[in-house]
């Protein structure tokens, strides 16, 4: 396993963990540009942390698992699929399936796309 593959792996095991705000602190760049869809960039690491903790709170819980990732060491691409499964205070029970697209610059991300349809009934 590359230097890449092992900094993603710890990446991985912090989010499978639920520890978002540690994940972004530790391996968001300052500059990092985040877009979700074909929503507007967000940029900074400050201003997506902020964003994070607000989301948190308003979950009673979130559960991620990456089921698919491939690194790229040469060119510093991350690519996966994963499940996203939380209950909102407000909707209940929702699960999310999401692909993403990460590019790394030494052991920060400086851009991450995420790609999804919709949120369904966790139940379903």
């Amino acid at each position: 396993m590359g230097g890449l593959a092992k900094v993603v792996e710890q990446y991985k095991t912090l989010l499978e963990k639920g520890d978002n705000v540690a994940l972004i602190e530790l391996f968001y760049d300052d500059s990092i540009i985040q877009v979700e869809n074909g929503e507007p960039p967000v940029t900074g690491k400050t201003v997506l942390l902020e964003l994070e903790k607000k989301n948190l709170e308003g979950v009673h819980w979130v559960t991620i698992n990456i089921s698919n990732m491939v690194v790229d060491e040469k060119s510093g691409w991350v690519m996966g699929e994963m499940q996203i499964v939380f209950n909102s205070k407000k909707l209940g029970l929702k699960k999310l399936e999401q692909a993403f697209v990460q590019q790394w610059k030494g052991q920060k991300i400086i851009y991450q796309r995420f790609y999804y349809k919709e949120f369904i009934d966790g139940t379903e």
